[in-house]
């Protein structure tokens, strides 16, 4: 098989890793920031002058071969509330993943904090937007593997943030969006989030009782704005948007709090 690099443009990705470290390479960010790292697969996919920002209400990652990373130990909305986030990540985010708890208003308060500390060649990636099935995208776990309602965050933003590009790969096991477009509402208060949105509660309320069912009757491609998930439509997303971010100052390794 290819590696991420050699694979031609138009050979679907195998999987979301494979999506993560070709976005990695191409990218290569100042500044990450992921929301539920786990045991830190994703994170390890991460290029080695990239500053690592992790946050996970119970991380399962003591140890990291990569020179500068922190993984704090919190729910995302205390991160965001309770911490001086660029600093942590020692200047504007570059690139996001959201892979945290599996409710879409969580998600979509995920996506909406990490806004205010955003640019205009940020990305944010939402992972688990494409369900499988009505079983494993309930509100509730009942299966050992599950996605949740995430698939409606991005009804959300086409619906409500047509000034932001949200398109979802369909790349395994779950699809994954991907935001761009970002600049005309960053730079504030950065445990904003959602606060700052006067449609947040609303479109939370209508969206709550949607299920699996109304989301084919939506339309995948309309709804999630579903593509092929290869190297091809990635670039398309990336094509509008800004320069990554200047050189911050030096950032040092720093230890990572244990659990």
């Amino acid at each position: 098989m290819n590696t991420a690099g050699q694979r031609r443009g138009e050979d679907p990705y195998p999987s979301y890793f494979d999506l993560l470290s070709d976005l990695h390479r191409r990218l290569q960010p100042r500044t990450y920031l992921e929301i539920g790292v786990h045991e830190g697969d994703s994170m390890s996919l991460v290029g080695q002058t990239t500053r690592i920002l992790g946050v996970d209400p119970e991380p399962r990652i003591a140890e990291m071969d990569h020179p500068d990373w922190t993984v704090v130990a919190e729910r995302s909305e205390s991160l965001f509330r309770e911490h001086d986030v660029p600093a942590l990540l020692g200047g504007p985010l570059d690139l996001a993943f959201v892979d945290g708890l599996h409710l879409f208003e969580v998600a979509l308060a995920d996506v909406l904090a990490l806004e205010r500390l955003a640019h205009p060649g940020s990305v944010v990636l939402v992972h688990d937007v494409l369900p499988m099935n009505a079983e494993t995208s309930g509100r509730e776990r009942t299966t050992v593997f599950w996605s949740g309602d995430v698939w409606k965050v991005v009804v959300a933003l086409r619906r409500h943030r047509r000034d932001l590009s949200v398109t979802t790969l369909d790349v395994g096991p779950t699809g994954m969006a991907v935001i761009t477009g970002f600049g005309s509402r960053s730079g504030g208060d950065p445990g904003g989030g959602a606060d700052y949105e006067p449609w947040f509660e609303e479109v939370v309320s209508d969206l709550l009782p949607a299920d699996y069912q109304d989301l084919l009757a939506m339309g995948l491609t309309e709804a999630l704005g579903v593509v092929p998930g290869t190297p091809d439509s990635l670039e398309r997303c990336l094509a509008d948007r800004g320069e990554l971010s200047l050189p911050g100052p030096d950032r040092r390794a720093r230890p990572a709090p244990r659990p």
